[in-house]
């Protein structure tokens, strides 16, 4: 879809899980993130996600990443699939367990509900799977009534949903749902890694900017579920932040952190859900290559 010129954010009647705006004001932006470099700030991977598939199934899967992820922009490669040595038996989850991880995509309504209608139904292809609806709070329906899905993959993988944005740009935002008694520590837990403060901020949901261009706005934020319910990690899934200066953020994390091969290290945010820590090393800009060409673990 085309860009439009960056509007202001706006905050819908029903409020759902992770994707309560969708415009792109970063006019609240703390000093935290200003003190941020020009290159650190426009690293368009300094989030991206990493999906672990059984033998023989990561061609598939990420060729539906790819093809989704093209409503938004043609070149985005933020999510990488590679595969396992050797199946593994899973594990049933919890009846109704809300997984951990989402990707919720923005797309202008101003082109029309088709467009949206039809990546729509892009999702209820294989492989994609519809993982549940949403039921609405608030006093107005939404007008597409397909808003309120979600999809996924692969069990293990994040759950994956449309929104329409009213104005403003596309959006890209990665959502990580946090137990309600652990997000306060959570948002201080992803400032640290972000090295920013969110752009906006409720007592159950914040918007952390990462990258913005004319095309589009990546997002990370964070969404506290109630008392009764608790997320999953996607143990098939893994999130990946670009960091510095590793030395000085290790005594600061909540968990142990270790290094899994050159570059990179893992730990685990309060909610166990696994986080890999990508190092950066001289100037950033020679960093900012494809994150899929980047060396994964094959087990997670």
């Amino acid at each position: 879809m085309d860009p439009k010129a960056s509007g202001g954010g706006e905050e819908d009647d029903c409020v759902d899980s992770g994707a309560e705006t969708g415009g792109s004001d970063y006019s609240h932006l703390s000093s935290t993130s200003s003190e941020l470099s020009v290159e650190e700030a426009q690293d368009p991977f300094l989030v991206s996600i990493h999906i672990i598939a059984d033998p023989g199934e990561s061609q598939p899967l990420q060729e539906a990443i790819d093809k989704v992820l093209a409503w938004i922009h043609p070149d985005l490669p933020l999510f990488r699939v590679s595969e396992r040595r050797a199946c593994r038996r899973r594990r049933k989850p919890p009846k109704g367990a809300q997984p951990a991880l989402a990707v919720v995509l923005f797309l202008q309504e101003e082109y029309g509900e088709e467009q949206i209608l039809q990546l729509h139904r892009t999702l209820q292809q294989p492989p994609w799977r519809h993982h549940h609806t949403e039921r609405v709070h608030g006093r107005f329906l939404p007008y597409l009534p397909c808003s309120q899905d979600f999809f996924t993959l692969a069990p293990g993988t994040p759950l994956w949903a449309i929104r329409p944005v009213h104005y403003g740009k596309e959006i890209v935002r990665f959502t990580v749902y946090c137990r309600h008694d652990n997000y306060a520590d959570s948002l201080r837990f992803y400032e640290l890694i972000l090295r920013r403060s969110p752009s906006q901020k409720k007592a159950d949901f914040c918007i952390f900017p990462i990258f913005s261009n004319l095309d589009v706005d990546i997002q990370f934020s964070l969404k506290r579920l109630p008392c009764d319910q608790s997320p999953v990690p996607t143990d098939s899934s893994v999130l990946e932040f670009r960091v510095r200066d590793i030395g000085e953020l290790v005594p600061l994390l909540p968990n142990p952190c270790s290094p899994i091969s050159e570059g990179r290290w893992q730990t685990e945010d309060h909610d166990g859900n696994k986080i890999l820590l990508q190092v950066l090393g001289g100037h950033l800009s020679v960093c900012l290559g494809d994150p899929r060409q980047l060396a994964l673990p094959q087990t997670l």
